[in-house]
This record gives structure tokens, C-alpha cells and sequence, in this order.
């Protein structure tokens, strides 16, 4: 059966009804049981039990316990980790802790079988191959998820800045295996468009020198990398500590396949 990885990672988790500590603040996990009928190593236990306890989670959203604990399961290669919430109890409603049951069935464990790709025309299969784990490891859901950012980064270089890797798996029951197909949406490749400088200039001359910086990088192709250095090479005429994070806007045009920019220096509307 073949399973949309990223839509098993993310899809809701049936709890059980509401508790009472919906009522209050954050909560902090002070211990973890599980219930006499679960299946779960004491290795695996522990490792759950230090990801979970000493945080703290929205009472109205305890689903983000189970998730952690599915999570650690299946970075074990337990693919398909059974976890629900049994119980939460008070600890110390004043201090506003918890104590929390869980049922777990960790279920087999599954290995790698191999990864193929499809829908790729601007990079190689063997190149994107190389951005993962190797076949007969272990199939760690947090690997995978690595990998998946690394060929985003490679396309990203290349200026398919919209590229999706659709991740899906089909495990085999049997040996225990999961072979992993990647459908790859390249999307279109943009070139860099036109900067913008909005706001007000530290000294006067400051946005026609970032203009300038910038002239020689438009028109190529798009590359995140550049960005960067550009950013690097315009700090002298920005406030002191100007993330690009919150101080550089991209707009795209989807028609012209082009990437604009925009620097908000001081005062710009974002």
C-alpha cells in the first residue's frame, strides 16, 4: 500500500476526551507511564520519556505529546508506531504539571529498501540520492526529512526556489522493508528580477549604493546564495544587527518566472 509520507507525519491524532487542564495555562509533563498493554522497549521508554517529560505543551493541544513520542518511534525506524493518550492527571495543579499515560505499540521495525525519483529533469537521480541515508539503514523519518531539505537546497541554487519533493512510501509488511518514491515538482526556474530600496536611508546616497551592489546579480539565476552575499555586502548602509529574515522581501512573478526584491530599511511598510 503505498502511503503519503509527509500526510502520516502530519494527520490529526484521535484523543480521547477533553481533560481538565484545558482550563489553564501551559503545562509541564513531570512523569510518563504507559499502559500495562502497551508493547514498547524500556530502551524506547526512555527515550520518550526524556523527549516528553520537563517540557511544556498547550493544555488544548496535548495531541503535540503524542506526536513526540511517535516521532522518537519512528526515528527508531517504527514506521508505523501506534501512540495514543490514555490519561492526564494533575501532578500539581498549582505548579501546573502533569502526569501523563500513554498507550504504545511500536509495531516492527522497518529498514530502508531504496529511494527512486521521478518527475526530475534539472538534476540527476544519483545527485539526489546522494542528499540521503543508504539503503539497508534504518528508515528514520528525521533522516528523510533532512534529505528532503537538501535537494531543496540544490534546486534552490539552481532557481527552482518553488520546487516540491512529494514524499511517498510503500512499506512491504513482509521483509520489513519501505521503498520510498519522491515525485519532484521542479516548477518553473526564475532569474532575479529588479531590487527595490524602501524607507529611509541611514545617510543620503545609501540606496542608490545598495542599487548599485545589486545591478551586476540581475537577470541571472536565481540563487539563494547570492542573496545572501549581497545581503553581506550592503550592511554597511543598514541599522546595525538587520536580519535579512525581516528586512528582505521576495516577490515573485510567475508569468515572467523573475524573483524580485526588496530592501526595508527603516520606516518601510513590509
Amino acid at each position: 500500500m503505498r502511503t503519503c509520507l509527509l500526510g502520516y507525519l502530519l494527520s490529526p491524532v484521535l484523543l480521547l476526551a477533553q481533560s481538565a487542564i484545558n482550563h489553564i495555562g501551559e503545562v509541564t509533563v513531570a512523569s510518563l507511564d504507559v499502559t500495562s498493554g502497551s508493547a514498547v522497549s524500556s530502551e524506547h521508554l526512555s527515550q520518550i520519556t526524556q523527549e516528553i517529560e520537563g517540557r511544556s505543551y498547550n493544555p488544548n493541544q496535548p495531541e503535540e505529546i503524542v506526536e513526540r513520542a511517535r516521532y522518537t518511534l519512528q526515528r527508531e525506524g517504527y514506521f508505523k508506531a501506534d501512540v495514543s493518550l490514555n490519561d492526564v492527571r494533575f501532578s500539581s495543579p498549582i505548579g501546573g504539571t502533569i502526569a501523563v499515560t500513554l498507550a504504545i505499540k511500536e509495531g516492527q521495525q522497518y529498514q530502508l529498501k531504496q529511494i527512486t525519483f521521478s518527475g526530475n529533469k534539472e538534476l540527476s537521480a544519483s545527485l539526489l540520492r546522494q542528499q540521503f541515508e543508504a539503503d539497508g539503514d534504518v528508515f528514520d523519518v528525521e533522516q528523510i526529512r533532512k534529505g528532503l531539505e537538501e535537494i531543496r537546497k540544490l534546486y534552490a541554487l539552481r532557481g527552482y526556489i518553488n520546487f516540491t519533493p512529494v514524499p511517498n512510501t510503500e512499506p512491504d509488511e513482509d521483509r520489513a522493508v519501505v521503498t520510498l518514491k519522491i515525485d519532484c515538482d521542479e516548477g518553473k526556474q526564475f532569474h532575479f528580477g529588479k531590487l527595490v530600496v524602501a524607507g529611509r536611508e541611514l545617510h543620503p546616497g545609501d540606496g542608490e549604493k545598495i542599487l548599485a551592489a545589486w545591478k551586476p546579480s540581475e537577470g541571472s539565476v536565481y540563487n539563494q546564495d547570492r542573496v545572501e552575499e549581497f545581503w553581506k555586502d550592503i550592511a554597511p548602509f543598514l541599522p546595525p544587527g538587520w536580519k535579512i529574515e525581516q528586512h528582505l522581501a521576495r516577490r515573485q512573478n510567475a508569468e515572467t518566472a523573475t524573483a524580485s526584491l526588496v530592501v526595508l530599511l527603516p520606516g518601510a511598510n513590509p
